[in-house]
């Protein structure tokens, strides 16, 4: 009997060890059809999110939260497809989609050319650009592009996403800090272990409101890019996304979504 059971055992090991390659091989099969069609018919929509960025998708224990998660969970049931949430982060969000970690990817990401020759953009859904987060007592000392790009001033920023790319192109004079995550960076900030930070429009405002010692210093933008959602090249399902996502534009949902966000107490 002990011998039954410890066959029985090890064939339940080897079905748990084999199940997610089988699944990739199904994929890897079956590549003359359409990554849509693969998503619809086992019912599942990886969404990959560093996680990191509010008011666009931000984790809080366990949990996640903000205007792009609302926006995924929403396409995932258009498609008739459960969304699962799959952690990446800004530095290897291209070596993720590359190595098909997941099918589109959301979470507050910028439209780029690096990003653009790996897979497809959808159209996009918000327009901004990269502004100045400083500590608010140092609001008019950091108000101008030319004053942030002197030696001595300590330039900090989270690591492999837009914020760094643009500091270290338009920024080479100052000091820069790179810092693991775009969460406790902002302590630093407030500690006096930075001097500023260049980061999205949107999340400069937001920070602002809760880190009472933080401002936007920069009126304007620095930069002009949109946000989309990052998906595989595959043609039906970008055509399926642009159209639905057209469509929640027409009707004002992300946008709805976005100033919920932004709101107080989010």
């Amino acid at each position: 009997m002990k011998f039954y059971r410890h066959c029985s055992l090890l064939f339940t090991v080897l079905v748990l060890l084999f199940v997610p390659k089988i699944y990739g091989q199904q994929h890897q099969l079956h590549d003359t059809t359409s990554r849509l069609a693969h998503i619809q018919k086992y019912g599942i929509l990886r969404i990959g999110v560093p996680g990191d960025y509010a008011p666009f998708a931000i984790t809080r224990g366990d949990s996640l939260s903000g205007a792009d998660i609302r926006l995924g969970r929403a396409l995932a049931s258009a498609m008739g497809a459960k969304p699962v949430f799959v952690k990446t982060s800004w530095a290897n969000l291209a070596a993720d989609m590359r190595n098909d970690a997941f099918d589109i990817a959301l979470g507050g990401i910028s439209i780029t050319p690096e990003r653009a020759a790996v897979a497809s953009f959808s159209v996009s859904y918000h327009s901004g650009g990269k502004t100045f987060l400083c500590r608010r007592a140092d609001s008019a000392r950091f108000s101008t592009i030319e004053a942030v790009n002197k030696p001595g001033v300590r330039l900090i920023e989270n690591k492999g996403g837009t914020n760094e790319s643009v500091a270290r192109s338009l920024f080479p004079a100052a000091t820069l800090q790179i810092y693991p995550d775009n969460i406790g960076i902002f302590n630093e900030i407030v500690a006096g272990h930075a001097d500023v930070m260049v980061t999205d429009d949107t999340e400069a405002d937001l920070k602002a409101r809760q880190y009472p010692q933080l401002c936007r210093s920069f009126a304007g933008t620095i930069t002009k890019s949109d946000k989309a959602l990052w998906i595989h090249t595959d043609a039906t399902l970008v055509r399926f996304v642009n159209n639905w996502l057209q469509k929640e534009l027409a009707e004002g949902m992300p946008q709805q979504w976005l100033k919920e966000a932004m709101a107080p107490g989010h």
